[in-house]
């Protein structure tokens, strides 16, 4: 009987999904903050999206925590992924993130091949803000993010400015 506990259980385990994942969305247009994000090509090429330039891109939503939201917000952007191969970046070993504040992380590719990480434009259905870690967010589902060793705080960018390749 033990066996066939152990059994059920690891079969119901096994099928659950460990994380969310984003979700394809419709986003309907609306005013957003003002914001750039500058995107570097491995050529050298810079492209410069606003909040609403972004959403053009195929859009997602993702319902999670983040470590300064204890309840759950239902985040709408972009697929970091998507944005890097319209730019030649899938490929790279690392970008580096600059945020409006100056602030820079490099986010090796093994992060982002484990992560669908959203590049959100939108909270709850609104623009995004910086006095709640907008205008332009990078979200990992908490749930993924607290499962990994390769998660750290800080590949949550926020008021993120600039994606380039590390050098």
């Amino acid at each position: 009987m033990r066996n066939i506990i152990f059994c059920v259980l690891a079969a119901c385990l096994a099928a659950a999904p460990l994380a969310a994942a984003p979700r394809p969305v419709t986003l309907d247009a609306i005013d957003h903050t003002a914001a750039e994000l500058i995107v570097v090509g491995t050529d050298g090429a810079e492209a410069t999206y606003d909040p609403a330039t972004l959403e053009r891109m195929p859009t997602y939503s993702l319902t999670t925590t983040t470590p300064w939201r204890s309840d759950p917000a239902v985040f709408e952007g972009v697929l970091l992924t998507d944005l890097l191969a319209a730019h030649g970046l899938s490929d790279i070993d690392a970008i580096e993130v600059t945020a409006e504040n100056d602030y820079s992380v490099t986010i090796p590719r093994a992060v982002w091949e484990e992560f669908s990480i959203l590049v959100a434009t939108r909270v709850d259905g609104r623009a995004h803000s910086r006095r709640a870690r907008g205008p332009i967010q990078f979200v990992i589902d908490m749930d993924a993010y607290s499962a990994s060793a390769n998660a750290r705080e800080d590949y949550l960018v926020w008021m993120a400015a600039r994606i380039e390749p590390a050098r």
